[in-house]
């Protein structure tokens, strides 16, 4: 290295490892002190900078996802049933409740009688002396193949209690005010269905 002398301002050359140590100037015999050489400065770490199309490239190598349209496509089986068993039980609803009402006549003793079963569930029962009976029925047995019906007269409050077979039409009971007609009439009986309108008033 080289180093001016501070006392005759001769530029000396100093070996290195004399640095931090204190020399004679060979020109003008003057002590002076011989700098102490700095350490060069740590290495810096380089850091290398991302660019967007890299950080792109490294998310395009991850693996792919599930497309939602899979997940859609397993899910179609199950959508298209249940639309089915929507269609279905609807078609028995409406086919339960297509009638309005069913009209039927039944003669005993000579005279004939008239039922009239509705849909919304009440039905009227038309006996000779006119006193109608107004009321209610509902499927019963345990095969759901028997039609109960239950009301009052209208004037005179009896209380009428008829019960017959839907499919064949079979009078299985029937009793006023707990009197019940004898099984070996009702052997006989079927309702016969008929266009006669039953007239409440």
């Amino acid at each position: 290295m080289k180093i001016p002398c501070s006392n005759c301002n001769q530029h000396l050359e100093i070996p290195e490892e004399l640095a931090g140590q204190t020399i004679e100037c060979p020109a003008c015999k003057a002590s002076l002190i011989v700098p102490a050489i700095e350490a060069p400065p740590p290495a810096t770490p380089q850091v290398q900078a991302t660019t967007p199309q890299a950080a792109s490239s490294k998310k395009s190598k991850s693996p792919p996802k599930a497309s939602k349209s899979k997940k859609n496509k397993s899910r179609s089986p199950i959508i298209a049933a249940i639309g089915i068993a929507c269609i279905l039980i609807m078609g028995l609803v409406t086919y339960s409740f297509s009638w309005s009402s069913q009209n039927y006549s039944v003669t005993m003793d000579g005279e004939t009688l008239y039922l009239e079963v509705n849909s919304d569930g009440s039905f009227m029962f038309s006996p000779p002396d006119g006193d109608h009976v107004f009321g209610n029925w509902e499927i019963g047995g345990g095969n759901g193949k028997l039609i109960v019906c239950t009301g009052k007269a209208r004037r005179s409050s009896v209380k009428v209690d008829i019960a017959y077979n839907k499919d064949t039409l079979k009078l299985i009971s029937m009793s006023m005010d707990g009197t019940k007609m004898p099984s070996r009439i009702l052997d006989k009986i079927y309702l016969n269905k008929t266009d006669v309108k039953i007239d409440p008033r």
